[in-house]
């Protein structure tokens, strides 16, 4: 617990995060991290009604600096000598999500800062406070693993400055997904096929023909690598007595546009 100094009359009030109230949920776009805090308030009655928290996330990092991940602010009813516990939600990116993760080294370590304000005190109303939360990896493990496969929906597409000669292909990408987002398989596929070969003609990658496997040079084996992506995409256009039938899954359109997509960035 920390605690926040208040002028007197009001005096000091303990507060803290709740021990296993973090939840991180799925959310329109978006995924929210969720917490509680528990404060303490003091019997004074000086204090009014009303205690507002706003409050910033950060995620601090080995080297000392930290990220800021987002605000969220609490209106919490004061009540003399009783204990409070907000709910404190704030909104993360998928990629935000990933960065957590990706950063963290065993639990997951988070820093909160709080400003509270009393806006009825009769006395100078404001305190500060910082919260230093640990949450267990493998309750952090949990909370990513009920997010599902909605991490996965969104994908970075390289290059996407408008100056940049890959902007016909980030064009097709962005397609892919605009496809992927109205439900449309196939035609993410043949975006993300028609990326495959962008790459094709400009990525001067030789062909192995019949070399042997062992043989193969790397730019050989990229070729190799782009030609079989190409091969399976193709598959949505249904076009022979073999691909007509193929019904492909709308994980495995986003994994066909996340390679197309990492083969975009060899191109130098």
């Amino acid at each position: 617990m920390d605690e926040l100094r208040f002028d007197a009359p009001v005096g000091t009030m303990a507060i803290g995060h709740r021990d296993n109230s973090l939840m991180l949920l799925k959310e329109l776009g978006a995924h929210s991290l969720r917490l509680q805090l528990e404060v303490k308030t003091p019997a004074a009655v000086e204090a009014g009604r009303v205690l507002i928290l706003d409050t910033v996330l950060w995620a601090p990092s080995d080297n000392g600096q930290r990220g800021m991940l987002g605000t969220a602010t609490a209106t919490v009813a004061f009540r003399p000598d009783s204990v409070e516990r907000p709910e404190l939600r704030y909104m993360l990116t998928s990629a935000q999500v990933r960065a957590l993760d990706g950063h963290r080294s065993g639990d997951l370590r988070l820093e909160i800062e709080v400003r509270a304000t009393l806006s009825q005190a009769t006395s100078y109303p404001g305190a500060s406070a910082t919260l230093y939360i640990s949450v267990a990896e493998s309750r952090w493990r949990q909370q990513m693993e009920g997010l599902g496969p909605s991490l996965a929906v969104e994908m970075s597409v390289p290059f996407p400055a408008d100056d940049e000669g890959r902007q016909e292909a980030v064009a097709y990408l962005r397609e892919a997904q605009r496809r992927l987002r109205d439900d449309d398989i196939d035609g993410a596929m043949l975006e993300a096929r028609r990326t495959l070969e962008y790459i094709k003609v400009n990525s001067g990658w030789s062909w192995p023909g019949s070399k042997p496997a062992r043989e193969r040079t790397p730019e050989e084996r990229w070729a190799w690598i782009r030609a079989a992506l190409e091969d399976q995409a193709s598959g949505a256009l249904h076009k022979d007595a073999v691909t007509k039938t193929f019904t492909y899954s709308r994980a495995e359109a986003e994994t066909m546009i996340a390679m197309a997509a990492a083969l975009l960035r060899l191109l130098g």
